[in-house]
């Protein structure tokens, strides 16, 4: 017998996806604040991270209706 809610599962997993993918975004941008060619890479690099944020907000909204 299952006690999970099905669309309760799909939602946290695909919040855990989007947190993890936000979080390598992130990583990826404190990785090439390390280099000399910072300026020529950050432009993408903040839209993407913003983009993950705005993907994991979204999945998170999704979450929360499942709060008791």
């Amino acid at each position: 017998m299952q006690i999970y809610n099905p669309d309760g599962i799909e939602a946290f997993r695909a919040y855990a996806a989007a947190a993890a993918e936000e979080h390598a975004m992130a990583h990826e941008l404190a990785q090439c604040a390390k280099i000399e060619k910072y300026g020529l890479l950050a432009v993408d690099l903040f839209a993407r991270v913003n983009a993950a944020r705005t993907n994991t907000l979204a999945a998170f909204k999704a979450v929360e209706r499942f709060k008791s």
